[in-house]
């Protein structure tokens, strides 16, 4: 590093990092300033500053907005995960001084919560007595957002494609789930011991909702086998626990990510299509840069060895 650039990240303060990556993700000066508890000058101000210590222009008008530049992209790519790691000090310096964490906030999707993440919650409980445990249920857009937005430490969701993922998130292998279809009671293809999506082609179907990542490889998987017969959609859901409950009332076969003997499928016959429409794999997703306390890091992987 040069004097010239040792003098320059001399003159970066913390708040005017943390105001920068405000403004960039609320997407204006109003948005980070009722964040932030600060008036709309200051945080312009802020910013000025910044665009003088780099020498570059971070965001540019676009009608009644400010969007950033190709700089202000760069740098915020860079200076998230260094926000994110020196926030997380703070737990983890308060954590190595009396050994616990006091409270935080999981939000992950309503089926694992109703089948996987009972067993490793209760160990957890039992490690950490002291702590509550805020949970919430969201999709996999939602949950990224909260993660992104600090409003949630963890998130626990099915690994997004590449097309999905969100810039700022660290992404941590679980557990794999298989793609199953789930079928009514008294359905013809119980006797079936192997069933293909060719065989569902007629069958009226309960699937995920569009942006849903299950229905999104239920239709790569039709492009990729051929299949040009539409589907009979009869029901859309956000979420399998929902999609097992239309099963249960009869209004047709369902298409899940979930596991073979799981709760939710106890009393509904499933038959596996994971050749066909691939393996998933449940993640847990944290700000890019943060540093697991020691008691998130031991929720992770008690969970991974469940």
């Amino acid at each position: 590093m040069t004097l010239a650039n040792l003098a320059q990240a001399d003159s970066l303060t913390m708040q005017q990092i943390n105001t920068f990556c405000h403004v960039y993700e609320r997407g204006g000066y109003a948005g980070a300033a009722e964040v932030l508890g600060l008036a709309g000058p200051t945080i312009w101000e802020q910013v000025k500053t910044l665009e003088k210590i780099y020498k570059t222009k971070l965001f540019v008008r676009s009608g009644r907005n400010i969007v950033p530049t190709n700089s202000g992209q760069a740098l915020y790519e860079m200076l998230r995960p260094l926000l994110a790691n020196v926030e997380s000090t703070f737990e983890r310096l308060a954590e190595h001084h009396d050994q616990s964490i006091t409270q935080f906030t999981l939000v992950t999707g309503m089926r694992m919560m109703m089948e996987e993440l009972g067993q490793p919650l209760r160990q957890f409980q039992k490690a950490f007595p002291g702590t509550r445990m805020h949970l919430m249920t969201a999709d996999n857009v939602t949950a990224q957002q909260l993660v992104l937005e600090g409003r949630a430490d963890l998130a626990f969701l099915i690994e997004p494609p590449r097309e999905m993922v969100a810039d700022g998130i660290d992404y941590e292998m679980l557990y794999p789930l298989e793609y199953l279809a789930a079928l009514p009671p008294r359905h013809r293809l119980i006797r079936r011991s192997h069933v293909t999506l060719d065989d569902l082609v007629n069958e009226p179907l309960v699937v995920g909702s569009a942006h849903t990542i299950g229905r999104k490889q239920l239709e790569q998987a039709r492009f990729r086998l051929g299949m040009k017969s539409p589907l009979n959609i009869v029901a859309e859901t956000d979420n399998s626990a929902v999609t097992i409950a239309c099963v249960r009332a009869g209004l047709g076969v369902g298409i899940i990510a979930s596991q073979p003997d799981g709760f939710l499928t106890a009393n509904v016959k499933t038959r596996s299509i994971t050749n066909e429409v691939g393996q998933v794999n449940v993640v847990a997703a944290y700000r890019k840069g943060r540093q697991l306390t020691n008691a998130l890091q031991t929720l992770v992987e008690m969970i991974q060895a469940r």
